[in-house]
């Protein structure tokens, strides 16, 4: 009941999480307020009841901190502002990937992509989950993993054929496999 509890009341985990935060951002020289944690409290408890989630264990904002604390771009002028924007882009990834996929591995493509783009918020907040995640290593094995596994034919003589859907273009008047066309059986 006091994890339910905590979820109601931001003030309360706000207030409760600044030293886990700080703590991830003193590393780099960082901190945020009391009125920052419980902003960013308010803000996480807002997030979740958009995306219809619970979330268990410690608030993202911990692994965000975390994986952003040691970045170039991270700057104690904004850094509240920051986190806050990293927060709501965690969260539409978090909800657009599978459950499988890690906070940790979440924070780290965003970290990824928040130094590739020099600190841009913008490009984190709005790159598509593709894009995000393809500043994380764990993610792109693991989906190459399910890619190969998924569309890849050997023929007997051993040859490998890899099927891309990323990379096909659907289209029924091209050419097909030998010659014929895509439609040319359609009626039978």
């Amino acid at each position: 009941m006091d994890g339910a509890m905590t979820f109601l009341m931001p003030g309360k985990e706000g207030e409760a999480k600044l030293p886990a935060i700080n703590g991830h951002l003193a590393m780099a020289g960082l901190s945020i307020t009391r009125e920052d944690a419980l902003m960013l409290a308010k803000q996480r408890s807002e997030l979740l009841l958009e995306t219809e989630r619970t979330e268990f264990g410690p608030p993202a904002i911990e692994t965000i901190a975390e994986a952003m604390a040691s970045s170039p771009f991270l700057m104690q002028d904004n850094v509240a502002d920051a986190l806050a924007e990293l927060q709501g882009a965690f969260y539409a990834l978090r909800d657009d990937l599978p459950v499988d996929v890690s906070d940790a591995e979440i924070a780290e493509a965003m970290r990824g992509c928040f130094d590739a783009y020099e600190g841009d918020l913008t490009e984190v907040s709005t790159l598509s989950r593709e894009g995000v995640m393809a500043f994380s290593k764990e993610y792109r094995s693991m989906r190459d993993a399910r890619h190969d596994e998924a569309y890849r034919i050997v023929d007997d003589e051993g040859r490998v054929y890899a099927f891309d859907p990323v990379e096909w273009d659907y289209d029924e008047h091209v050419v097909g496999w030998n010659g014929e066309g895509w439609s040319d059986d359609w009626g039978d």
